[in-house]
Formats: structure tokens, sequence, C-alpha cells
């Protein structure tokens, strides 16, 4: 299904009760304008500037042409805003930690944070967020920790919702007792008197409460969706819009007891739903409808039929209300070019003009990231840290990629975490430290990444970074192989050639896993292909090791592999279908 529904765990539930969205005003490179007390006439010029330039991008993302260079325009901003800081101007050093917490980088510390949030005492947003940063960053201190709470009951107290979303999350994880004690009753009460404001995350928050169920509030999934619906409909809370309108496309399927099913299909509702929303200003909504004209709805589009442009103008629409998710997926587009469907280019390679609907420019998709991670988009960290860690458009800076790839891998981004591993293990960016290096594979490869899993996997093979273990080997091979990854078919086959345990090989199992890999490739692979036939040629004191006999035992190896084992390949996105057009030239200029 193209959207996916809310998981309804409290861990999640946390995570929103912390949302801070402005639904329809567009940030100014991810600063909310309303956020700022009496800014300054000069603030004010810096802003309106930086704005006009982050015009340029939003009204027309696809057209490098016309977007100016939004790098050179930030980092102007940026010089200009820290000498106003400088200047005491408390709005400027309010700006300066916000952009020291969503762009980062070698030289911002969170200390450095700190002392701007409070040199911006007189702004609110600045205390909420410092807050935010005493609890993320200073875990261990308690002194940090009493002031964060101490700022966040003060500022509740004054009507602050996020605050009273954050002492609601503090009731109910117990986490800043005993000035804030854990109790459900009180943070229930909270949301509720958050909602009634019209906050929609507090209302998102109370239908996850009820969709999952907690202590002292059972799980009622009528009362959840009311909580929904109103959160979606009335309060034009994004999460909710995109949460009841996927049940809306699909209908509930649930049984009634463990999931609901209270919400029948009803495609039309939802797209209606998501064009009022759109029209009201709302970017999220303009997002939505993007994504389900890119992949359609229903079996073969059945119920809405893709339709790759008319999802790029969505996309586009959501972008000029800074949309993070939309920049991204644009960026994404300009990275790497998007042709019409079934188009394909001459026998020389030429496409079309008529065919491209995005043709290929790296550095309009780095100026896109760019923004996209200055609206908070965790994915958008690591797709800049590529840039300078592959040296495209920008001066190669390894340094540069291992801060943004440190920003995305603790915001879960599994795909930083694994690149995080690489310049660790090879002592790029930051000092060689194998142990690092095989803490965050391992962190990436239990949450699922199959990369990472091979990486740990060579690593426990060979005693590196971790204790030698074939069995921990074979185990993370084994998870990266079930998810198709033909690279671990083969490590699994040396393994089994050599054996888990040291001196006991199985020939048949390693000569199984290497015509999985043969069949994964589709026999594409060169490499996977020159395995295979040595493998078949191996002799061990001048005798065939793969006998008729070893092969037969293969042979029925191989059909339980894939009984459990994915090989078909992964499908393409629906947008991927990329021209192969030459970049523009001015794609080559190196930007700091």
């Amino acid at each position: 299904m193209l959207l996916k529904a809310i998981k309804h765990n409290l861990a999640i539930l946390l995570a929103a009760l912390c949302l801070h969205t402005a639904a329809f005003a567009a940030p100014v490179a991810g600063i909310e304008r309303a956020d700022l007390v009496k800014p300054s006439a000069e603030l004010d010029k810096v802003l309106n500037a930086l704005e006009v330039e982050q015009a340029k991008i939003q009204k027309d993302p696809q057209n490098a042409n016309a977007n100016g260079d939004w790098t050179k325009a930030f980092n102007t901003a940026v010089t200009q805003v820290q000498e106003l800081a400088n200047k005491k101007d408390p709005n400027a050093a309010y700006v300066l930690a916000k952009w020291g917490i969503l762009v980062g980088g070698n030289n911002v510390n969170v200390n450095t944070i700190v002392d701007l949030y409070r040199a911006a005492g007189e702004v609110p947003a600045a205390q909420i967020e410092l807050a935010q940063v005493l609890l993320q960053g200073f875990r261990q201190d308690a002194d940090k920790t009493r002031e964060a709470v101490s700022l966040i009951v003060k500022a509740e107290a004054a009507g602050n919702k996020l605050a009273r979303r954050m002492k609601a999350q503090l009731h109910l994880s117990g986490g800043a007792a005993p000035t804030i004690p854990q109790d459900n009753k009180v943070a229930v009460e909270l949301l509720e008197k958050a909602s009634a404001d019209g906050d929609g995350d507090a209302t998102l928050g109370l239908y996850q409460i009820y969709s999952r169920g907690i202590t002292g509030y059972a799980q009622d999934f009528a009362k959840a969706l009311e909580y929904l619906k109103t959160a979606a409909e009335k309060q034009n809370n994004a999460t909710a819009l995109g949460e009841y309108g996927a049940r809306l496309l699909a209908g509930d399927k649930g049984d009634g007891k463990t999931a609901p099913n209270l919400v029948t299909k009803n495609v039309q509702q939802a797209l209606k739903m998501f064009e009022d929303a759109a029209k009201g200003g709302l970017a999220a909504a303009n997002r939505i409808l993007g994504q389900i004209y890119e992949g359609g709805v229903g079996e073969n589009g059945a119920d809405v039929k893709a339709d790759i442009e008319k999802a790029i103008e969505y996309y586009g629409k959501a972008a000029q209300g800074s949309d993070p998710a939309s920049l991204f997926r644009l960026a994404q587009a300009s990275e790497s070019g998007v042709a019409k469907p079934n188009a394909k280019p001459d026998d020389k390679g030429n496409w079309d003009p008529k065919d491209i609907l995005v043709a290929p420019n790296a550095k309009n998709a780095l100026d896109l990231y760019r923004l996209a991670a200055q609206n908070n988009a965790a994915e958008a960290f690591f797709a800049v840290g590529r840039f300078y860690e592959t040296g495209t458009v920008v001066d190669k800076d390894p340094q540069k990629a291992f801060a943004l790839y440190i920003r995305a891998a603790n915001a879960g981004v599994l795909a930083a975490m694994n690149q995080l591993a690489g310049l660790y293990a090879n002592g790029a960016g930051v000092t060689q430290d194998i142990i690092a290096a095989a803490g965050w594979y391992k962190r990436a490869a239990d949450a699922g990444y199959a990369p990472a899993k091979i990486a740990y996997g060579m690593m426990a093979e060979q005693g590196t970074g971790v204790e030698r273990s074939g069995v921990v080997a074979e185990r993370y091979y084994s998870e990266a192989a079930a998810l198709g990854a033909p690279l671990a078919m083969i490590r699994l086959s040396t393994l089994h050639l050599a054996g888990v345990e040291a001196g006991k090989p199985n020939y048949a199992l390693a000569w199984a896993y290497a015509q999985l890999a043969s069949e994964a490739t589709k026999g594409q692979s060169p490499e996977v292909n020159q395995y295979v036939a040595a493998l078949e040629d191996a002799k061990k004191d001048d005798k065939k090791v793969f006998t008729e006999d070893v092969i037969k035992q293969g042979k029925t190896e191989l059909e339980k592999l894939k009984k459990t084992i994915n090989i078909a390949p992964a499908a393409a996105a629906p947008a991927a279908a990329a021209p192969a057009a030459d970049a523009p030239k001015s794609d080559t200029k190196k930007k700091k």
C-alpha cells in the first residue's frame, strides 16, 4: 500500500507528541518567522533575501537554471546572522541555534547550541527547543535535566503547545521523575486540553493512545478513529491526514478485536480530503497526492492510475510550502533524472527531449537536498553527506561527510549508519576506530539493513573489531541473503567452503548458495559467474571437490533455501526511469 499505516506503539506515540510543525507558513531555511519576537530590521533583511533565493527553488524545483546558488546564499546568511548574534540580537541567536541543529557541521557542537539558545532567552520558542536539546544531549546530566524540565513546566503554564505535549510525554514515560512523575491520567488530560485548543499533534497522540491502549485507558478503536478524523479533517494535521487517508484508500481489514475494522474503502473521499487540504494550503496534502499518483492505488492502478507527471506537479506544489519529504523526492528526481513511463533511448543511448520529465542535474539535486535537510529531513543529511564523500559538485570532504552522516545516523537512517561505519573502518574524515565501525554496522544490521549485515558478518568471520565467530557470521549473512542480497549468498558459500567451524566444510551448502547467487543475479553478474565456475572446478589433493554426490546433495539444499530466501529482484521505484542525458555543464562546478 502506498501510505504505511502508523504502528501503534509507545515509542511512536512519544515521538509524535514532540512534533512541532507549521501547517501553512513556509519556513525560511527551516526558520518559522512566527517564532521570532520583534526581529530587528537587519535580521528581517537577511531572512527576506534568503526567502527570495529559496523561492527560486520552490517555484520551479526542476529548473536548475532558475535556481541561483542556494549554498552561496545560505552561507552568506549564516555569516550575517552570526554578526547580529555577536551584537546580542536574541532573535539572531535563536536562528543561529536552529541552523546549528538543522545543518550541523564539524564546528558546531551541542554546547555551542545550548549557549546560543540561552542567548535567545527572550524568544519563547528558544526556551522549549533548549529543553529538547538538554534532554536529548545531556541525558546523564541531572542538573541539565532539571533545567529542561523547569523550562517545559514554565512554557506549558504559559500555554505553549509544544511544551504541553512534551510535558505529557514526560508523564507517560516517567523519564523526569520525581519532578514529573509517571502518570498516564495527567498526560491524557494535558493532551485533551491541547486537543481542545486545536492542537492536531495532541489529538493525534490521543488517537495513538486509544489505538494501542495504555494502563488506565483501554484500547478503543472507535474512540481512536474519532480523534484521528478530528486531527485530519478539522485540525489539518499532516500525519493524521496521511493515516486516515491511507485507511480510506484501502479500507480497514482487521477483525475488529486485535485490529480495527471501522473504515470502509472510499478512494474518492480520500482524494477529496487531500485535495481540499491542499487547496487550503497544507503542503503535506500536496505531497500525499504526489505519492498517490507516483505509485497509483489498487492492483495495477485499478483505483488511481499512476501518473508520474502529475506526481511531480504535486511534489512541486508541496515544495513551495517547504515540505521536506517533497523537497527530498524532487532532489532524488534531479539526481537520477526521470523519463516518461515506457520511454527508451535510441540505439546510441540518446533520449528524445520530449521523453525527459526531469533532466539529471547534480547541482540542482544538492540544493534541494540541502533545503530538505534545513527543514529537518533526516535522509537529506545523508544525501548531502554522499556528495561530500564522493566529491560530486562540491569539493571532496570526508570530515563534512562524517558530520552529516552522524546527524542522519542518530536520526535512524540505516544507510547513514552503514556509511558512517565505513568511514570509521577506513579512517576517512575521522580517526580510524574498528570497534566503532563494528558498532555502527551492527546497529544498522540489527535494524534490517542488508549491506550492514554483510559487513558485520565479514567482521565476525575475520575477527576484525569483534570476536571471531563463524556462527555469528553465518547468522548475519543468512539474514542478508533472506533479503535477497547476492553478495551474502556468495559469502555463505565461501564460509561453508571453509566451514562455519574451522575444518568442517559443508560442500553441498557451499554449492547451493553459489547457485542461489547465480539465480538471484539471473546470470548477469560476471563476478558471480566466475565464482560459480571456479567453485565447480575446485580440487583438493588433486581430487574434484564437487563430485556428483555433492552436487546432488547441493540441489536438495538449494530447493530448501528457495523456500526461505527471496531471490526476486527488488521492484524499481515508479519514478526511477532515468534518462541517460548528460548532466548540464554547470553541474561540474565545485562549491564549498
